[in-house]
């Protein structure tokens, strides 16, 4: 009888155990164990309900379910003009929307920060919105997640502040037509809708920031031709539009152009420094007057309600609250969840205001 090598009996049991934990995380909802690895079958329960078993959704949470097929969106209204400076009313609640450059503003806080700081009295309700990648004609979202309109409509919005441009210039002069035709569009649908239920939005453009040559990226060599381009069809169409407009490519390029450290991480992405700049030039150009030195407190308590917001809109599991498991039981997991978020940030403005 031939022997049996007992490093092959290893690898035997080594390549069941591999295939069993491959099985178990593929993600099936009713995996149960193959018969021939000696393991009585069995189903998934929690993810198999029957009509006795599934709880019922709670009406009270369904508010907090932003769902693309059921959230609200806003009634349409007549536009609004916006000046500069702008003009803030106790209680207004703004929005960021747009691309990379506002999304990565939650994770430094400066210009929010600034915000709290010359307002307090106002108890200001801000809401980072913006998304990495999100351009005028383009915005993706998880399946099923709520659009932009859906959560400004939700967030009851009443001044918006929008950064755009930079992602659309990689289309070159020649696509500058097409920009100023989507803008134009982009903002007469955001100056027509009742975001708070009552009025128009009012409305504040932020450029792109220039792009940085730093070692082994010449992106400022590559694109700022093309952004200085797309700045001032921004600043055109503003105009026309009568919306704010806040030119952050002139102030950014004349920075990086200066001896000194690099503003960005990797020519196109601000750091510290880099959003510091960004929040003095916003609010000089918005409310017509240097910004405060920053609340160093203050910004700490910004970034960790910004944390908990961020959870609140990007939650790390739409498969389960807004996709294809919600209707199992998704619902049950996540509203509650979605409800505690909204409780938590608005603790977090408490502090923030006090």
């Amino acid at each position: 009888m031939k022997k049996r090598n007992p490093q092959s009996k290893r690898d035997n049991v080594s390549l069941v155990l591999l295939i069993t934990l491959t099985f178990m995380m593929s993600g099936s909802s009713a995996w149960c164990a193959p018969k021939s690895l000696g393991v009585a079958p069995k189903k998934d329960v929690r993810l198999t309900f029957n009509k006795k078993e599934k709880p019922q959704l709670d009406s009270a949470l369904a508010k907090y379910g932003m769902y693309a097929k059921t959230a609200t969106r806003p009634q349409s209204t007549s536009s609004v003009d916006t000046a500069l400076p702008l003009k803030l009313n106790p209680g207004d609640r703004i929005a960021f929307i747009g691309n990379t450059l506002l999304d990565r503003a939650r994770d430094f806080g400066y210009f929010e920060t600034l915000l709290q700081q010359s307002f307090p009295e106002h108890h200001l309700v801000v809401r980072n919105l913006a998304w990495a990648g999100d351009s005028l004609d383009s915005q993706p979202r998880p399946l099923n997640l709520a659009d932009l309109e859906q959560h400004l409509t939700y967030e009851k919005i009443d001044v918006i502040i929008a950064a755009f441009g930079f992602n659309e210039s990689f289309a070159g002069k020649e696509g500058l037509p097409k920009f100023r035709r989507e803008l134009v569009d982009y903002l007469k649908k955001l100056k027509t809708s009742a975001f708070n239920g009552n009025s128009a939005p009012r409305i504040v453009l932020l450029s792109p920031i220039a792009n940085e040559d730093i070692k082994r990226v010449a992106a400022a060599e590559m694109n700022n031709e093309q952004l200085a381009a797309y700045t001032a069809m921004m600043k055109e169409v503003a105009a026309e539009q009568k919306v704010g407009f806040a030119n952050l490519f002139e102030a950014s390029k004349a920075a990086m152009d200066s001896p000194g450290d690099d503003l960005t991480l990797n020519g196109i992405h601000l750091g510290k420094e880099g959003y510091q700049l960004l929040a003095d030039t916003a609010y000089r150009q918005i409310f017509g007057k240097k910004a405060p030195e920053i609340n160093e407190a203050l910004r700490l308590e910004v970034l960790e309600k910004n944390k908990q917001f961020f959870r609140r809109y990007r939650p790390v599991n739409t498969y389960y609250y807004t996709g294809k498991r919600s209707e199992e039981h998704g619902y049950n997991d996540f509203l509650p969840a979605m409800r505690n978020f909204d409780l938590m940030v608005a603790n977090r403005y408490k502090r923030i205001w006090d």
